[in-house]
């Protein structure tokens, strides 16, 4: 009979520690047999008396503070070789833990036998200069690592010497692609350095510069990546001519055809004569196709931030172009960090027959252009018609030194002010012209005081041959351009 007050009878049965197993017992491999540094591993545990809560694992190093805690049964692992070494074999150990705490006092443990591939880097074809930049270059790359990505220690650049200055840029978390932007002085030739800002946003690299860029010169961007074991990449370049930055204006030549170098020529002889040496850059490649012409490739394919923050660097840009269908159509995003910096622009481009839901209405102060209706077929300036100011426009009268076939009048955008306007004729189909009865704006300054758009090339208002003090007018003492 048992009593309450009986005592429990039976032996006491110690915990058993749990065992641990990999699926792989055993690796032969050598030579060019061994396997990549980038493993998968897998393992299981038992226990006789309990459960498994968990397992850890050392790699190499099997004391005491060596071990990792995980509850998976499987990982994929990047397996250390010794920086300088090509190939090497790493002991992986692992071991159970059950319910009660019990280690598997063994464990399972295998010897990889790997060797380390070297890591890749390639320019990004999207992320370049243009062969002529000035103050700020954007330059993006990708990297990999049949190893992993993680088994790339760093990335490394250099401008015009890839024999000792190469400078480490950090390498974004589980990212494999960089891109960076160098910033430096460009206000006259010769040897500087670049700050380095990363990704689109621009955020600065504290600490960092790139030493050796030449302005007025061709140079050489060097890129390349190494891995944990020290294996170098091949190194993948890119050169580009750096201007320098003589002007606080900047000429903008998006003049098509054989015409371009005396467009340029006259219009710069212009600046010239109110105090003004700008410098240029000539974006005229490319032909219009489906009613407008791809942004120039004289431009860095980065708008932004690149080309964004580039064209901030002047106060004041002065555009021709003998089409409206041109770069100016992208002028509203690529300009937008030059007005807000407080830029001033000067556009001479004549106007077409283009739709009135064209974007470009969005950037010049302009509400419409003439419509033709009847038996009108197109829009007539005769020579020696007088180009006249507003009321209150304080700027010389102008007169057509040639017939103009096909520039459309202007309507001025609401809070736009109208400077110049002409007197516009109908051609029609029975041969004689019709004066023309609706607006006939050719020159306006927007809302902000900031733009004004001249609709009629310069070279051909030039009758009175007072061109000069009409732009002394409009860009000197309306648009602030200086020098």
């Amino acid at each position: 009979m048992v009593t309450c007050d009986s005592a429990p009878t039976g032996e006491f049965v110690e915990n058993n520690p749990p065992n641990t197993f990999l699926t792989v017992e055993q690796i032969n491999r050598e030579g060019d047999f061994r396997l990549s540094s980038q493993i998968n591993i897998s393992w299981w545990g038992t226990d006789s008396d309990g459960f498994i809560i968990g397992y850890e694992y050392a790699i190499n190093d099997t004391s005491d503070n060596a071990w990792n805690f995980t509850k998976r049964t499987d990982s994929t692992f990047i397996l250390p070789i010794e920086e300088g070494l090509s190939e090497d074999n790493v002991l992986f150990k692992i071991r159970a833990i059950d319910n009660e705490g019990a280690k598997d006092i063994d464990g399972a443990r295998l010897v990889f036998p790997i060797v380390n591939s070297a890591p890749s880097v390639s320019l990004n074809q999207t992320e370049l200069p243009a062969d002529t930049m000035f103050s700020i270059a954007s330059f993006g790359w990708t990297i990999n690592d049949p190893d992993g990505l993680g088994n790339i220690s760093r990335t490394e650049v250099s401008v015009n010497d890839k024999q000792s200055d190469w400078i480490e840029i950090p390498i974004p978390t589980d990212e494999n692609r960089i891109f960076i932007n160098l910033e430096f002085d460009n206000n006259m030739a010769g040897l500087v350095d670049a700050n380095v800002f990363q990704g689109r946003s621009f955020t600065t690299l504290q600490g960092v510069t790139i030493p050796g860029i030449v302005v007025d010169e061709m140079n050489t961007f060097y890129v390349r990546a190494i891995d944990n074991a020290g294996a170098v990449s091949r190194v993948d370049s890119i050169s580009w001519y750096v201007k320098s930055k003589k002007s606080n204006t900047l000429f903008i030549n998006d003049f098509r055809g054989s015409a371009s170098s005396s467009a340029a020529a006259f219009h710069k002889n212009l600046l010239a004569s109110i105090g003004i040496t700008p410098d240029q850059w000539i974006i005229n490649d490319g032909d219009v196709a489906q009613n407008k012409v791809a942004l120039s490739s004289a431009f860095p394919v980065v708008t932004d931030p690149t080309l964004k923050k580039t064209l901030s660097t002047w106060d004041h840009i002065y555009w021709i172009s003998n089409d409206i269908d041109r770069n100016i159509t992208y002028a509203l995003d690529i300009a937008s960090e030059f007005f807000d910096a407080g830029g001033t622009m000067f556009v001479n481009i004549p106007m077409k027959g283009i739709s009135q839901n064209d974007e470009i209405f969005s950037f010049l102060p302009v509400d419409s252009i003439g419509v033709l209706s009847g038996i009108q077929t197109n829009f007539l300036i005769n020579s020696n018609t007088l180009i006249v100011t507003s009321a209150g426009i304080n700027a010389p009268e102008l007169s057509i030194g040639n017939r103009i076939v096909g520039n459309y009048p202007l309507k001025a955008a609401g809070g736009a002010t109208e400077l110049y306007s002409t007197n516009f004729q109908a051609t029609t189909l029975i041969g004689f012209n019709q004066n023309y009865q609706g607006n006939e704006a050719v020159a306006i300054e927007n809302n902000e005081q900031n733009v004004i758009y001249f609709s009629i090339d310069l070279r051909d208002a030039n009758g009175n041959n007072n061109l000069a003090d009409m732009l002394n007018e409009l860009l000197i003492n309306r648009l602030n351009f200086k020098q």
